[in-house]
């Protein structure tokens, strides 16, 4: 084979590639002088002059509105102030700045941005529902804090502040938790805390977008980059009737207590309102260390929602329940005799009734009507706690309604196992006795009470409370003899409109109901509940429906510390049903097919009812 010594070629093809990479080259330096050298002041301007700044643009909640159309939580425009920390040369310096134009104080600002929860180049809220002279303010001092942006934004408002606080709801900023669990969400969102608000977040929320913009050293924005726009969240009609919640609030005056209003046919609740209350627009921003302390130390308990979170002894509005019971049980006749000359002596305990000087002979209808405490401390000694447990189970008392469970609360009814449990003490048979009169360890919430009579009034039904209309599932009546329904019913009639009832002062509007009184603390012989302590006076029940042959509407209400049931809770409840056969008798609006512990035990209570 014949090898070739010539390499000219090669060295040919060589000096090409090298004079080929030797003018890339020179073409790059060429440009890197243009660049630095030609135009290096001009392109170093810019690029320490101009920023890149993500600002959220969060998504406006959806309004929502009652029954009626009249809006309870709404958006309104205000001006928030965001701080781009890593912009700024001296933090220190801004937050006296914003001190001392009243935007906020150097301990909260400092606390802020201990707070900071996500990456660093995330906005921090300092600034919420700004004055124009602040926002003025910024935007003259913009040169001497770039780090400072003016931006518009909704801020939640209640038009009708407190007398919607606990049924609407509020808001609160967004934890970590909820942070690191959802990357979309902003770290200063604003999410629901409380009522209808929180339940129905995800409807109501929001979906934030961002925009990009480009800014000068000064913070001047010079433009968008980009932009991802913001989708705004659904409204939502509640069941609420703001007519009906202001009847109320106007009636329960500025006493403290619950009202609890629904509708028997689907469970749609038309009143929720608890005394005394709170202007949730406060909680549309970021609230204060101070205001949240005078919230949570006011004495007269403004965030409790007293309708589900408060517990107390029902009184005789539970007596309707376990005379179903004994009924059932066949341990009564509703047409038999007791003899109450005022007490009764069981397990070696007097028990006394309410009328110190008895009722004389009562059968069921009048036992209920005129509240004889004697005639069902024998039913409770009957029927025993294992039986009173039972029929008080199957109307709901012992558990949530489901109406918030988050926040309701269950209850209590005491047996010997929860007092061997809990109390650490032996049950005695006495306690029964107590209980048989809505006393001892027997706690019920605003709602439970509501629900269950209004089983009473659909026809034994059990339903769900809603806030919110929803698809209603009619369930199966329970399993009770409808003519001892109809036998209690009618007893809860004479309450209101018999000779002797103990709410006869409702008389003149059609409906049935029961009152109750809830003992606090031990009477001394002779000694009146209003002669006490405020503190230690009864707590008053009512609970009733209307109209009486349809019943639409069933109300309860708790007085704290109100005294006699008849006097105090039973003339609210008027109230309210008088504005709602008002509201209806030209209007009839018929049920939307898709609407929807303590542990002290007290002795037996000098129970009118």
């Amino acid at each position: 084979m014949e090898l070739r010594e010539d390499i000219g070629p090669l060295r040919r093809r060589s000096v090409v590639l090298f004079v080929l990479v030797f003018v890339a080259l020179g073409l790059i330096h060429l440009r890197l002088v243009h660049l630095q050298l030609v135009h290096g002041a001009e392109w170093r301007n810019l690029a320490e002059n101009n920023r890149l700044r993500r600002l959220p643009l969060p998504g406006p909640r959806g309004w929502i509105y009652d029954r009626r159309g009249e809006v309870v939580a709404e958006n309104v425009p205000s001006w928030e102030l965001l701080l781009f920390p890593d912009e700024a040369s001296n933090l220190d310096e801004t937050g006296l700045f914003l001190a001392r134009e009243g935007i906020t104080d150097t301990r909260t600002f400092r606390e802020l941005l201990a707070e900071r929860r996500i990456g660093r180049q995330a906005p921090l809220v300092v600034g919420e529902n700004l004055a124009w002279n602040q926002v003025a303010a910024v935007h003259s001092h913009q040169g001497d804090h770039p780090e400072l942006s003016v931006v518009s934004r909704f801020r939640r408002h209640y038009p009708y502040s407190d007398l919607t606080a606990h049924a609407v709801g509020h808001l609160r900023p967004v934890s970590k938790t909820q942070v690191a669990e959802n990357p979309d969400l902003e770290p200063d969102s604003m999410v629901g805390a409380t009522g209808i608000e929180a339940n129905q977040e995800n409807f109501l929320a929001g979906t934030s977008g961002h925009r990009w913009m480009m800014v000068s050293a000064v913070g001047r924005q010079l433009g968008v980059v980009r932009e991802t726009r913001p989708t705004t969240g659904n409204d939502l009609g509640a069941a609420l009737d703001i007519s009906l919640q202001r009847a109320a609030a106007e009636a329960l005056g500025d006493r403290a207590g619950g009202v609890i209003a629904l509708d028997p046919r689907n469970g749609a609740v038309r009143v929720l309102y608890s005394s005394p209350s709170f202007d949730p627009s406060v909680f549309g921003g970021r609230l204060s260390r101070a205001d949240w302390q005078a919230l949570q130390e006011d004495p007269d308990h403004p965030l409790q929602n007293r309708c589900l979170q408060g517990v107390y002894p029902p009184g005789s509005t539970i007596k309707p329940f376990l005379a179903l019971g004994g009924l059932s049980e066949g341990l009564i006749d509703p047409q038999a005799t007791v003899y109450c000359n005022g007490s009764i002596v069981l397990y070696g305990h007097r028990f006394h009734c309410w009328r110190r000087g008895g009722h004389g002979f009562v059968n069921l209808e009048r036992a209920l009507a005129e509240s004889c405490d004697v005639y069902f401390y024998l039913l409770g000694q009957k029927l025993g706690i294992e039986g009173m447990e039972r029929w008080l189970r199957r109307f709901g008392f012992g558990e949530r309604t489901g109406l918030d469970p988050p926040f309701e609360s269950p209850g209590l009814i005491g047996t010997p196992e929860w007092s061997r449990l809990v109390r650490k003490t032996p049950w005695y048979p006495g306690e029964a006795v107590s209980m048989s009169i809505g006393q001892g360890p027997l706690l019920v919430t605003v709602v439970q009470l509501a629900r269950a009579f209004a089983m009473l009034a659909n026809g034994g039904r059990s339903l769900q409370p809603r806030l919110v209309p929803a698809d209603v599932e009619i369930a199966p009546p329970l399993e009770i003899e409808p003519h001892y329904l109809e036998l209690v019913n009618a007893a809860l009639a004479e309450v209101v409109h018999g000779p002797h009832g103990t709410a006869r002062r409702l008389a003149a509007l059609p409906m049935a109901g029961k009152t109750g009184t809830a003992q606090v603390a031990r009477l001394q012989e002779g000694v009146a509940s209003d002669e006490l302590e405020a503190h230690l006076r009864h707590h008053a029940w009512f609970v009733g429906w209307a109209p009486l042959d349809n019943p639409e509407i069933v109300v309860a209400v708790i007085v704290e510390h109100g005294g006699d049931g008849s006097r105090s809770a039973a003339p609210v409840a008027g109230r309210i049903i008088e504005a709602y056969l008002g509201l209806n008798q030209d209007d009839p609006t018929p049920p939307d097919p898709g609407e929807l512990s303590a542990t002290a035990n007290p002795p037996p209570s000098a129970e009118g009812g």
